[in-house]
């Protein structure tokens, strides 16, 4: 704006000191003003002014993954002149969405990082019906060696006859099923991988001749086993005490057992471990060990200062704390209790991926900050842990888990343990450590992770060596979350700089997992949107105003400028 009116000034001072030269000045006043006029005409010609107008009819289709054409065709129909947008997620529409009054999505829905262009904009979502896929799925992609792998989930509209095939890193058959229905099917595969190391294994859909229909990849990393250092500690000797010291010293961990007998007098049972009897819970003796493992009432019975160091060795060592469960632990209303609990009157709870139940005390966990659920057998609501710096403290609602033992459910029972003891257990030789927050990455898009440290400054970096940014957690200060967006498929790196161990992540091809990402979007979407139906909001828009009497004006100013010079000589 300003160069034009600078310039519009010029030329009409031009204008006026030409004017002023002449020697006929009996129209120099009315040229003067016309000269203006036509000056400022022309500039507003130039500029375009708008004005804002309010508007609350402007609607968009959104089209997303695999949207229905019928759908689309019938909606186009029902509202005349409704804009369409194609949505991809790696390339913003949020341009186009902050002039729309109301908005309707069709398809799989928008990606759950972009809900927030939508939060001020009335939407209808109209999502697909379920998909032909793996529709759920659970596994580990972390696996101590000798362990059990273990793929369980959901498979929606099999072809009947099909085979559903786990795969090892060479396309081996390792285990399979036959779907022999049309219908949702539930799975449950199985294998126990013998060497260490990264692979990638292959879920596959097999005709009834054996031609493959489609595979997706399991990435999977296998690590060393190591023995862990195990302290458990009893008011009494239980039955549940007597099976999991079997399994701990069975698998090859080192277990001390200290349970009381009367006041200050204790018997020990000491397995994969020389003798050493523990009186004194010093910070020199917990930090010899990787769990303990004490029963509600003795931990409560541990003087201030005892249980003091306890929680000084868990939060500076790592160890991890588990707190048997008992009616002890859940009448225990304390203020310094690390869990809260609410009755909810249930006895059993089923283990979807072992295809089993198992006893629980009639009480659940509330939610609570920092105390994160651990999933045993697809149960997210049977063992929690809550963090503290580096390490845990863990406790469960299981009841007489070890009747899984007699009932011949041994797979089972080590699966829970194993899984709890994993979670909680002290890292070993581990500076850093890593959480990857985002299930299913894929190449542009955000994957999110969490690094925990105490180092005091440290740079994390990518495989390029490009530095990630780093966002520090205010009530914990160990804990940093970043998102990085891979630009590559298959495995991926992130370390923390001049540190020699690195985190590891699989990135997804686009077509890898489409079913299973379907699933999740249809579900994410119907949630966020699953709101009534709202009156479309009012936008304010710039929109040009009528340049014509502009035009007329400049065209009139030029005509009286060129015609006044005329007039004035036959004067």
């Amino acid at each position: 704006m300003i160069p034009i009116l600078l310039g519009g000034l010029v030329v009409f001072n031009i204008y006026v000191w030409k004017e002023w030269q002449t020697k006929q000045r009996g129209r120099f006043v009315v040229n003067a003003i016309v000269a203006l006029i036509t000056i400022l005409a022309l500039a507003i010609i130039i500029l375009e002014p708008t004005k804002e107008v309010e508007i609350n009819d402007s609607q968009a289709l959104v089209l997303t993954d695999n949207f229905d054409e019928a759908a689309k065709d019938s909606l186009l129909n029902h509202y005349k002149g409704i804009k369409v947008l194609d949505y991809n997620p790696k390339k913003s529409i949020r341009k186009e969405l902050d002039s729309l009054t109301s908005v309707i999505v069709l398809g799989d829905g928008v990606e759950p990082y972009d809900f927030y262009l939508f939060d001020s904009i009335p939407t209808t979502y109209f999502p697909n019906a379920a998909p032909t896929g793996v529709s759920q799925l659970n596994y580990t992609e972390q696996l101590v060696l000798g362990n059990e792998l273990k793929i369980s989930g959901s498979y929606s509209n099999p072809i009947k006859k099909s085979f559903l095939v786990l795969q090892d890193s060479r396309n081996n058959g390792l285990d399979s099923i036959q779907f022999v229905a049309d219908k949702i099917a539930d799975f449950n595969l199985s294998t126990r991988p013998k060497v260490t190391g990264t692979y990638v294994y292959q879920l596959a859909i097999k005709d009834s001749t054996g031609v493959i229909l489609e595979t997706n990849p399991l990435p999977i990393e296998i690590l060393k086993k190591e023995p862990l250092r195990v302290l458990i500690l009893n008011t009494f000797p239980t039955f549940e005490t007597k099976y999991l010291k079997n399994f701990l010293a069975e698998s090859g961990h080192e277990v001390i057992v200290r349970s009381q007998l009367t006041k200050g007098k204790y018997k020990f049972e000491y397995f994969n471990t020389p003798t050493q009897p523990v009186y004194q819970f010093t910070d020199a003796v917990l930090q010899n060990f990787d769990i303990i493992i004490v029963d509600a009432e003795t931990y409560v019975s541990l003087g201030k200062s005892t249980k003091s160091r306890f929680e000084k060795s868990v939060a500076e060592s790592g160890l991890g704390l588990f707190i048997q469960p008992s009616d002890f632990l859940f009448d225990n209303r304390s203020s310094d209790a690390y869990f809260k609990f609410k009755r909810d009157r249930i006895s059993t709870v089923p283990l979807p991926e072992f295809a089993a139940e198992t006893e629980k005390y009639p009480y659940q966990f509330d939610e609570q900050l920092l105390v994160e659920p651990i999933r045993l057998g697809g149960a997210s609501n049977l063992a929690v842990y809550r963090q503290m710096d580096n390490g845990k403290i863990a406790t469960a609602t299981l009841l007489n888990s070890y009747q899984l033992l007699l009932n011949g459910k041994s797979e089972v029972y080590r699966g829970i343990w194993t899984t709890i003891l994993d979670k909680i257990a002290k890292k070993k030789r581990q500076v850093v450590s890593w959480e990857a927050n985002t299930k299913i990455p894929r190449i542009d898009e955000p994957f999110h992770f969490e690094v925990r440290t105490n180092i005091a400054e440290f740079r994390v970096v990518n495989e390029d060596s490009i530095s990630v940014s780093l966002f520090q957690k205010a009530l914990l200060p160990s804990h940093y979350s970043g998102t990085v967006h891979p630009k590559k498929t298959g495995w991926n790196t992130l370390q923390v700089e001049n540190d020699s161990t690195s985190f590891l992540y699989y990135v997804y091809d686009n077509k890898d997992w489409s079913a299973l990402t379907s699933t999740a979007n249809l579900a994410a979407n119907k949630k966020q949107f699953a709101k009534e139906t709202q009156k479309n909001r009012t936008v304010v828009v710039d929109r040009p105003i009528s340049l014509l009497a502009f035009y007329i004006l400049f065209l009139l100013g030029v005509g009286w400028l060129w015609l006044s010079p005329k007039l004035s000589a036959e004067g």
